[in-house]
């Protein structure tokens, strides 16, 4: 059963909408009638707070979804819409969370991936 319900958060995660409620993540249903089942059966409230990492921006103020990955500077960074276009015109980096900060701090410099 647990399978199943891991199956079933992962594809909500996926295809529900994403947004931000007091500064935090949230995904919901969009009205959505699929989705409105799948948040009842997981017992999830809509919209439904996720975690901010792995799920938004990396810069530190901004909640908006992660769309891109990418160099910014030494750094590689999930970026929003904004930030990512902002990382495009090589506009100064802002300031970036901490837990970016400490993944990029895992990843080899040569192969530059994650350790």
């Amino acid at each position: 059963m647990s399978e199943i319900r891991e199956a079933l958060e992962s594809m909500v995660e996926q295809f529900a909408y994403h947004g931000v409620k007091n500064q935090k993540p949230v995904i919901h249903t969009g009205g959505l009638s699929a989705l409105e089942e799948a948040f009842e059966v997981l017992g999830w409230d809509d919209p439904h707070f996720i975690e901010e990492e792995g799920n938004t921006c990396d810069v530190i103020g901004c909640s908006e979804q992660d769309e891109s990955g990418q160099c910014w500077g030494e750094l590689y960074l999930r970026l929003c819409r904004k930030h990512a276009r902002d990382c495009d015109e090589a506009k100064p980096r802002p300031q970036i969370k901490r837990y970016a900060l400490d993944r990029e701090a895992r990843r080899d410099p040569v192969t530059r991936t994650l350790k």
